[in-house]
């Protein structure tokens, strides 16, 4: 264990290293709900905006910028580790710096090369995706699957006008009524869509069971 990571705090698979430990903390955090995701707007911003040509150039441009990335560096640190496992074991003798410098250049350009090949599959994945209106989700149920839905954060499940299951960002209303408890925004409520936020890119809730006093002040 110790020679492994020795090896991949060395160079250049350093170079690797804390991006996938910044890798694997995003995906659990998507995981676990603490972090948004659009997916819901599959013609905007899921696709690849940063880098723009650059990108797009290299095949990546129906792929989220997040996915490409991760495939790159994951792909590169495996290859740079190898390498420098290799040059370690090795009888040769090649100056570090030059070893380093080639290793890193392999993985970095394999990186890339394996990136392509597997998002070749995944861009079918994103072009098939229905594509729903946010229109279209105004005055439907949904279900809240983070802790709570706040001002600033929050995530629900709804299920589209085609039957597929969305996971969306959901917020509530700076202008809701006094008197709303907390509790009827915790994970597993059911809250309704009333409005969509373009500024902020997300969808505005309601609890569907409104405290009487709150209906009868809102009425």
């Amino acid at each position: 264990m110790s020679d492994f990571l020795d090896i991949a705090l060395s160079f250049p698979p350093v170079v690797f290293s804390f991006g996938l430990i910044l890798v694997v903390l995003y995906w659990l955090t998507v995981v676990v709900g603490a972090l948004d995701v659009d997916i819901v707007d599959v013609g905007g911003d899921a696709e690849l905006d940063a880098g723009g040509g650059f990108w797009s150039a290299f095949g990546f441009g129906a792929v989220p910028f997040t996915v490409v990335l991760s495939l790159w560096i994951t792909l590169g640190w495996i290859v740079t580790v190898l390498g420098a496992s290799w040059i370690r074991g090795s009888d040769l003798f090649i100056p570090p710096a030059a070893s380093g410098t080639a290793v890193l250049v392999a993985g970095i350009g394999v990186g890339m090369l394996g990136a392509k090949l597997l998002t070749g599959p995944l861009a079918k994945l994103f072009e098939d995706a229905p594509a729903t209106a946010h229109a279209d989700l105004v005055g439907k149920v949904c279900v809240v699957r983070t802790g709570t839905v706040t001002l600033d954060s929050g995530q629900a499940e709804i299920t589209d006008e085609e039957g597929q299951l969305l996971l969306i960002n959901v917020r509530r209303s700076p202008h809701e009524p006094d008197g709303i408890d907390d509790a009827l925004f915790a994970r597993h409520s059911k809250v309704v869509v009333f409005d969509y936020d373009e500024a902020d890119r997300v969808f505005l809730v309601v609890p569907v069971a409104m405290p009487p006093e709150v209906a009868v002040a809102e009425s």
